[in-house]
């Protein structure tokens, strides 16, 4: 479905069941039938933008965060009801939603800091050019090097820039590779001033916006190097910011890991680590990555929650 069919649909469901006009008035404000009305409306329920249900208090969407913030110490996020729509749908759906979710946070951000993946690239590029923050010197800065492909979601730089642009805030960068082949390179890197100078943003930031992935992943994090065996013997399922984990949240370290990135103490420092993630085959990723506690803010939708609260 084309965005702008799927943003009609949306306000038609508004008119007949938020402002509660008829069919007949709906037809006359979009030029088309009362059966065409009926039909899209019949297509809005199939699609899951409309529900019509039943439901307790212990099923519905607060209950769902508040259950995830009790058991995972979360605070705060989004769960985004979109029922039984389909993926692409609801990947749209939520990532609408999440860049809503940032763009009311700003205020309080002066700091920000960016991992890569395609959600992270996708909420940025949603979200709408924002007026400066008065008496705010807001920054962006990656919080992990350049990945050796071309992919642009994989390039934090660019995808720091693009969020700066956006905020109207000050971008700095992080020109190194994320995967160095020796330490020797890795401290080469470090001693740079603008090493230094990110390494200062990072020790104080106010929000970080991360992708997650499973294990393996696609496109390869240098694992083979970093890691040899190590990933497979340890049982790793998931990784943040290309620090990977098991079912049971613990990191996984390597002695020949000379990844460029932000240190696990600055993140776990951080008054916000917002991970954006929906309905795929990253559930029991997301599983581990919310039992390492590094995750503070979780964006998801209603079935990835629920499955979530399924697994604990």
């Amino acid at each position: 479905m084309k965005q702008e069919d799927y943003f009609r649909l949306v306000e038609i469901c508004r008119r007949y069941y938020e402002k509660e006009q008829t069919q007949a008035e709906i037809a006359k404000a979009f030029s088309i039938s009362r059966p065409a009305v009926s039909k899209l409306l019949s297509e809005a329920r199939q699609l899951g933008i409309v529900r019509i249900e039943i439901r307790s208090i212990y099923e519905n969407d607060d209950y769902l965060l508040d259950e995830l913030k009790r058991v995972f110490g979360l605070k705060g996020g989004l769960i985004v009801p979109t029922g039984a729509a389909e993926e692409g749908l609801n990947r749209q759906m939520i990532v609408s939603q999440a860049a809503d979710y940032l763009a009311k946070l700003l205020p309080d951000i002066e700091k920000w800091g960016v991992g890569w993946g395609e959600t992270v690239r996708d909420v940025i590029n949603e979200l709408e050019i924002q007026d400066q923050v008065a008496g705010k010197e807001q920054c962006v800065c990656p919080v992990i090097g350049s990945a050796p492909t071309a992919m642009q979601w994989m390039q934090t730089n660019e995808l720091a820039r693009i969020l700066a642009e956006k905020l109207k805030s000050k971008p700095y960068y992080l020109h190194a590779p994320a995967f160095p082949v020796s330490e020797s390179d890795k401290n080469l890197f470090m001693g740079t001033d603008e090493y230094r100078q990110v390494s200062e943003i990072w020790s104080g930031l106010d929000a970080v916006l991360l992708g997650i992935g499973s294990y393996p992943t696609v496109p390869d994090q240098a694992t083979a190097a970093r890691f040899g065996n190590i990933l497979h013997e340890r049982k790793a399922v998931g990784v943040l910011a290309s620090y990977y984990y098991d079912t049971n949240g613990n990191f996984i370290d390597s002695p020949t890991d000379f990844a460029v990135r932000i240190p696990l103490d600055c993140l776990r420092s951080a008054k916000r680590v917002i991970v954006v993630s929906g309905r795929n085959k990253k559930v029991r990723a997301l599983l581990g990555g919310l039992k390492s506690g590094l995750i503070s803010h979780l964006i998801t939708d209603d079935t990835t929650a629920r499955e979530l609260i399924r697994l604990i």
